[in-house]
């Protein structure tokens, strides 16, 4: 097991939590009448909690590049979406409270599959090389996809709107997770900075992906957008891995089975507690007609 990308991706995860829980609350408080996206971030940009966890998620993404340095993004990017589950642990520190039984199940569900993913898998190796091709292709198909469910979220209600703004999310943090690796692939290659192409490529899908998080969370509930931005995310992550970058398992077949039943498991207690994040009204936003506020949020994905 590659413990330094482990520890680094887990630190990360943390500080996406954080991020998530404060984003969220900052944006879901800002009126439904607010108008454009545009006003939507000048909105959130006053809040206090909003900008602290604009902090929390850029030390986040420095930690992912860091992790993403250090290990395959098969391990690194997994560990990363685990950021809902510290959300929902620090939620409940804060509140002083013990986590509800349905809570602590999925959250022992997912650190016990991510446990038997990283004694399994933990190790993977590379082709050494970076397929430009597949990389172009997983691009394209990725942004096509993405730009469908954004223009088609604006057309439905507020449910699927959340839901499609969710896949879009999703693709993006999961592309933008195999452009990072890209960039320091290339950064240890030798390549300089100003010649790096994935790091410039990673500026106009941070963009994007930090927008169409605002949008969710200011759109619908929690519920609706974070159970498949948290699957996707992982999964574009790795076929990115597998695909670009040749990462393979060093494990036997069983052993790599197993690994895959971990990371199952671990990404359906995401998935699961997603669900049960719990989207109540805050007394004076409601009082004034604003949209709800969350009682436990978390990340994403950064890629996001």
């Amino acid at each position: 097991m590659n413990l330094p990308a482990v520890g680094t991706a887990l630190a990360a995860a943390i500080l996406f939590g954080w991020s998530t829980a404060l984003m969220h609350a900052g944006a879901s408080s800002v009126p439904q009448n607010v108008g454009s996206l545009l006003g939507l971030v000048r909105q959130c940009l006053v809040q206090w909690r909003w900008l602290l966890g604009m902090a929390a998620s850029l030390s986040g993404l420095a930690l992912h590049v860091v992790a993403l340095g250090q290990g395959s993004i098969v391990v690194v990017q997994p560990i990363v979406v685990t950021g809902l589950v510290f959300s929902l642990l620090f939620r409940s520190a804060l509140d002083r409270e013990l986590l509800p039984r349905a809570v602590l199940l999925r959250v022992v569900l997912c650190g016990a599959g991510l446990a038997l993913f990283l004694a399994t898998i933990g190790d993977t190796t590379g082709s050494g090389h970076i397929d430009t091709t597949a990389v172009v292709a997983l691009l394209l198909v990725g942004a096509l996809v993405a730009a469908t469910c954004w223009f088609a979220a604006s057309r439905r209600e507020s449910d699927t709107s959340g839901f499609l703004l969710g896949v879009c999310g999703g693709i993006v943090f999961g592309l933008i997770g195999g452009v990072l690796k890209a960039a320091t692939e290339n950064s240890s290659a030798g390549t300089p900075f100003y010649a790096n192409w994935a790091a410039y490529a990673v500026v106009p899908l941070g963009v994007v992906g930090f927008l169409t998080n605002q949008r969710a969370y200011h759109v619908a509930p929690l519920t609706k957008s974070l159970p498949v931005l948290n699957l996707l995310n992982p999964a574009v992550a790795v076929l990115f891995g597998v695909v670009a970058f040749g990462e393979r398992a060093r494990a036997s077949l069983p052993a790599q089975v197993l690994g895959a039943l971990g990371l199952g498991a671990a990404l359906l207690g995401i998935f699961l507690l997603a669900r049960l994040t719990d989207d109540r009204p805050e007394p004076d936003v409601a009082a004034e007609g604003a949209g709800e506020s969350a009682s436990l949020a978390a990340r994403t994905s950064h890629a996001g």
